[in-house]
């Protein structure tokens, strides 16, 4: 198998994606009999890698001595078709091991518009897709997330789901695996049916049984992720996640996820900090974010942002937050996370309209936002992202005007402001108090979005917007029945993956589906009535049903109802005895920052800090210029992915690095010629300056931290007046060996004047190895130069394993070392 993905991983977009080798992966031997279990997201590498309830159970699992956990993510589409077309099944990143030779494959389903791609996994997987359809020999597929809170569309493809927290369950679970005598697939089925919070479709009667989510009462510290797994190339959140809590304390009438989530779970601000600095230790991570559904609500946040500030600006490291009501963002906030770099702002007021802002029972004062706004303005920021909803029951125009309005006034705060204002569509979910509302037609939502297009065109302005047609599948999937199996099904053979990607999603395929079910999707898009029973009515999140009603009934009459900091709405099953005070946070620490002394660390001392004979020993910086190897793990790694990685494993190392000025800093460190894409090396060149005089063995330190296959392997003291590695590097050697075409050596002599960017060749036709030695210049591309000098497909050269031996500097004819020019 190895071999043929050798093959074909040249051909596809990004192969990085399918190799694993991230750093802090876990390598577990395979002794004493090990349960094997492979953790999947339904969408590509770089979503899937920014799910963090994954990388949770990835390393609970493998805490467990007879677990090993590891990971797999849908692959785009070309790098799917390869692998039926050379009958691969799909495999894990770990240890390539095709994942129908796992005892349990884990989905989490984030979003519904991802079922089909469960199939496509299966189906890669060479597993059957019908739950009834599998064998004992067959993994044991299960699936979690917040989708799980209805069940029924996915109920024929999926044995079990985890309802609700999974830190506790999924050991559970492989204990009862484990139990199992590995004979009968359904004794497996009805042994799990046992565990509270797991629903089995294959044994549960809907009509008469009841599954209760499962809550974890506490975010234990020792079930976080670490160390973190840091990816090998870039990924759509990319930086240190940290939980600062569970829940909500709102109770926004259309949010899902702040009613599935109750109670509120909140970790002591001296956990979150002993989080941050092991996460940013062992990955080099230059951003923490603190993951909360409301992170502003987070009681004594200015305490905590001050706090980690203080901890990580010494690393360079910035704090971030996840979307914010908006409100509640202030000057000293913004002077905080500012202090090392200006990372995005996410406000979500969600609707601009006073009544409407009543219905969804968000009570934000729109004056708050733009001053929340204009401080951000003023501390520096410069992007600001905004996220609004159209759609709601009774909207009309006064509503849509009114975000015009807000949006337009929010341009005016600053000409140097850019804003990208995000438009969605309402969908009533499950679970919330607006589960009965109506889905607006489709038709409707778009004629709603071209009249705000038409009225908003500031140049500071973006706009963005779901497709309606988008939200109406979601919308169906969300609410739907086991009928809905079918649609999925017939969705999936006829194409129908990535439904999520713009380009990938077919609303004519879904409409035809439906019809070939023979189901009216209209019917899931209507207004329910409140005694109506519901397909997920045998789902209990905790929320009573009766106080969700209350709630929708309170949102026709435009009613608000108190946050759960104020007052006990009494919406739990089970008091839940929330009391949102820094006193009922155990561990808790309040350190008081003295403001007028904020940002005088020592890390931010300049030289005239500092007598005229301190200067001279402690601020004479020193350069250094490294060789360096890069191996088969970053053989697929864009030239940023390796600068990312040496940057964090020089923050890792914690060696006394300078690091550049400015809106982002980052170490100073200049690279040579990018190394091509689908090449390793042997000979890379780095220049890396230190604050001080260092004196120790910057090979045995920084090899330590380094990732996997890149290794330094010289150093030498750089002369500051030096040129640059990019400056002065104009030779590359390439080494190409087993080169599967007949190579006539005669030939290849024209060829060195003919082919523009040769140096010079050199062919061993004893050993098959042919040296290149490639002139460095913007327009001289490896894989077009060896195409035309072989004469054969771009697509075949890029087969070929090639290693790039060594840089020169070509000086009076003669090529220098990097290493010699110091």
């Amino acid at each position: 198998m190895l071999k043929k993905l050798n093959e074909i991983l040249p051909l596809v977009t990004k192969p990085i994606r399918y190799l694993g080798n991230e750093y802090n992966i876990f390598f577990k031997d395979s002794q004493n009999n090990p349960l094997y279990v492979c953790l999947i997201m339904p969408e590509i590498y770089e979503i899937g890698m920014s799910n963090y309830g994954l990388k949770v159970l990835y390393a609970i699992l493998n805490r467990q001595e007879n677990i090993i956990a590891e990971r797999a993510y849908a692959p785009w589409i070309d790098f799917g078709e390869k692998l039926q077309a050379n009958d691969i099944p799909l495999y894990s990143l770990e240890s390539k091991r095709p994942l129908n030779q796992f005892n349990i494959l884990g989905f989490s389903l984030q979003s519904e518009l991802s079922y089909t791609n469960v199939l496509y996994i299966l189906d890669l997987a060479k597993i059957p897709l019908l739950s009834r359809q599998r064998n004992a020999n067959h993994p044991l597929i299960i699936a979690g997330g917040p989708c799980c809170v209805n069940p029924l569309p996915m109920a024929d493809f999926i044995d079990c789901f985890v309802i609700g927290d999974g830190e506790e369950v999924i050991l559970e679970i492989t204990a009862v695996y484990r139990d199992w005598n590995k004979k009968n697939r359904f004794d497996l089925l009805q042994m799990l049916s046992n565990i509270p919070g797991v629903y089995v479709p294959l044994c549960h009667n809907r009509e008469s049984s009841i599954i209760k989510k499962r809550m974890v009462s506490v975010l234990r510290e020792e079930d976080a992720p670490n160390p973190p797994i840091l990816p090998i190339c870039e990924i759509v959140h990319d930086r240190l996640t940290v939980e600062i809590g569970r829940g909500c304390l709102r109770g926004c009438r259309f949010c899902q996820a702040g009613f599935i989530n109750r109670p509120i779970r909140l970790r002591p601000i001296s956990e979150i900090i002993r989080l941050a600095e092991r996460g940013i230790r062992s990955t080099g991570w230059e951003e923490v974010s603190l993951l909360s559904l409301s992170a502003l609500d987070y009681p004594n946040i200015q305490e905590l942002i001050s706090q980690l500030t203080r901890q990580m600006a010494k690393r360079r490291v910035a704090i971030s937050l996840p979307s914010i009501r908006g409100e509640d963002f202030n000057s000293q906030i913004a002077q905080y996370l500012q202090s090392i770099k200006k990372t995005g702002l996410t406000f979500a007021p969600e609707t601009a309209s006073s009544r409407l802002r009543s219905f969804i029972n968000k009570n934000i004062d729109a004056d708050r936002i733009f001053a929340s706004m204009t401080a951000a303005v003023n501390s520096g920021w410069r992007n600001i992202k905004l996220y609004f909803m159209i759609g709601l029951p009774n909207e009309n125009t006064d509503d849509i005007n009114a975000i015009i309005n807000f949006v337009k006034q929010a341009s005016k705060i600053s000409h140097r402001l850019s804003i990208k204002f995000n438009l969605t569509p309402f969908i009533p979910k499950p679970h919330t108090p607006l589960q009965w509302a109506s889905f607006e037609g489709v038709e409707n939502l778009k004629e709603k979005m071209t009249y705000i297009k038409d009225n908003i065109r500031h140049r500071n302005i973006q706009l963005k917007w779901e497709n309606p047609e988008v939200s109406a599948i979601q919308a169906i999937l969300a609410r739907g029945d086991e009928k809905i199996c079918a649609v999925l099904f017939d969705v999936y053979r006829n194409g129908g993956i990535f439904q999520e990607w713009t380009e990938k999603f077919n609303y004519s395929q879904w409409q035809r589906s439906f019809e070939n079910s023979q189901i009216n999707p209209n019917g899931y898009l209507e207004q329910y009535h409140l005694d109506r029973k519901l397909p997920w009515d045998f789902i209990d999140i905790g929320v009573k049903k009766s106080f969700l009603k209350q709630e929708y009934q309170n949102a026709f009459n435009y009613q608000f109802t108190s946050n759960c900091e104020k007052s006990c709405e009494n919406c739990h099953s089970e008091t839940c005895q929330v009391n949102i005070n820094e006193s009922n946070i155990v561990g808790t620490e309040v350190i008081k920052i003295n403001q007028a002394n904020f940002g005088k660390y020592e890390y931010d001392l300049r030289p005239k800090d500092f007598p005229s004979n301190f200067i001279k020993e402690r601020f004479r910086n020193s350069r250094f210029r490294l060789k360096y190897s890069v191996g088969e793990a970053f053989r697929f790694a864009g030239h940023l992915d390796i600068v990312r990685a040496i940057y964090r494993t020089l923050r890792r190392s914690e060696l006394p690095v300078a690091y550049s000025q400015g809106f982002s800093p980052h170490p100073i460190v200049s690279f040579g010629p990018p190394l091509p894409v689908g090449v390793t090396s042997s000979g890379e060149y780095l220049d890396i300056e230190m604050i001080h005089t260092y004196s120790g063995n910057i090979i045995r330190d920084l090899n330590f931290f380094l990732p996997r296959d890149i290794k330094i392997i010289d150093a030498r003291p750089v002369n500051k007046h030096v040129a640059s590695l990019g400056k002065s590097c104009n030779i590359a050697q390439y080494e190409i060996k087993n080169i599967p075409w007949p190579i006539n050596n005669n030939s290849l002599v024209p060829q060195k004047v003919l082919i523009d960017g040769i140096w010079d060749i050199d062919y061993d036709e004893n050993k098959m190895v042919l040296n290149l030695y490639l002139r460095i210049a913007p327009k001289i591309k490896l894989f077009e130069v060896l195409s035309q000098l072989l004469q054969q497909d771009l697509l075949l050269i890029k087969q070929l394993k090639i290693e790039r031996k060594d840089f020169y500097i070509l000086k009076n004819g003669q090529l220098i070392s990097p290493l010699e020019d110091t």
